[in-house]
This record gives structure tokens, sequence and C-alpha cells, in this order.
């Protein structure tokens, strides 16, 4: 099975917008926990079920980033030219 998803160029604005919202919050989920649990407030045994949900965020998450990471082909031309302007 394949899961078939419109392209990226033809999503509307608002749609968009929605996404990076949501990886957004996804990640403002997992940074807050993560704080908790540095602090010593959340305890990840006491809290099994937070942090189940919060690991699978944390998962979903990388996932987008790799996929992100692979798929976009997008590079700042001015960085491009600074970096041929400098040699490297």
């Amino acid at each position: 099975m394949h899961l078939h998803l419109p392209h990226a160029d033809r999503l509307s604005a608002s749609t968009r917008t929605f996404r990076e919202a949501f990886w957004v919050i996804v990640l403002g989920v997992v940074a807050v926990f993560g704080f908790f649990l540095m602090l010593g407030a959340v305890s990840p045994t006491t809290a099994g079920a937070a942090t189940i949900v919060v690991a699978g965020l944390a998962a979903l998450y990388a996932g987008h980033a790799w996929y992100a990471s692979r798929h976009s082909d997008t590079r700042d031309p001015r960085f491009v030219r600074a970096r041929e302007r400098r040699g490297f």
C-alpha cells in the first residue's frame, strides 16, 4: 500500500501554515517535557503514558526532520555564492 500525498506546491498557504504550526507545537511539547524531566519535576516511570506519548512525538518529529532534509533541494543562493567566493 502506497500513501499518496499531494505535491507540496499544490497545497494552499493555509494548509502549509497548519503543517508548519503542527511541527512547531510537537517540538515545543517535546522540549517542555524534556525541560521538566531535567528539572526532576517529572519522573518517566511515574508518568509512563506521558513519556510514551512524548517519545512517539519525538520519533515522529525525527522522521519528519529526516524526510525534510532528504527531500528539500532549496539552497539559499546567497550562501552558495558566499561559499564559492571563499573558495570552498
